[in-house]
């Protein structure tokens, strides 16, 4: 049993652009959560060494609070940060890269220590990654 997941997207758009999705919190917010996430709040300090809380409400579940901290940040390229998510504390580190004139993203989550852990967030990441391809669409049509 691994205590990893690595999920990777291709976006349809440059590589600074998907990097802004990620930095900003009121972009983030716009796109980060689940399927079922009615609302979603963050506040970040996206530097190395700061710390992010991210709030989300989630239909029938109530509301789900993360934070985190910036391990590393080289702009346009990649994000490294912990985040506790209740029982532990597991890091992720997300990669981006030219791919044509898009960009691929790769996020390696490390440290998850069950199966419904991993599936929950795999689940989570990957809706949040649906709604981010129909941001990042509309935004460069």
């Amino acid at each position: 049993m691994s205590n990893r997941l690595q999920l990777t997207r291709v976006f349809e758009a440059p590589r600074d652009v998907i990097f802004s999705w990620w930095s900003q919190a009121e972009k983030l917010q716009q796109w980060s959560g689940c399927r079922e996430a009615t609302r979603c709040q963050v506040e970040m300090d996206f530097r190395p060494g700061g710390g992010f809380t991210q709030s989300m409400q989630i239909a029938g579940a109530g509301e789900f609070t993360l934070r985190g901290t910036y391990e590393e940040i080289v702009p346009n390229e990649r994000i490294v940060y912990t985040v506790n998510l209740g029982p532990v504390v597991t890091r992720v580190t997300v990669v981006f890269s030219d791919h044509g004139a898009g960009t691929k993203v790769v996020l390696t989550h490390d440290g998850l220590p069950d199966d419904f852990l991993r599936k929950t967030i795999s689940q989570g990441t990957t809706e949040s990654f649906e709604k981010l391809d129909s941001i990042v669409a509309a935004e460069v049509r």
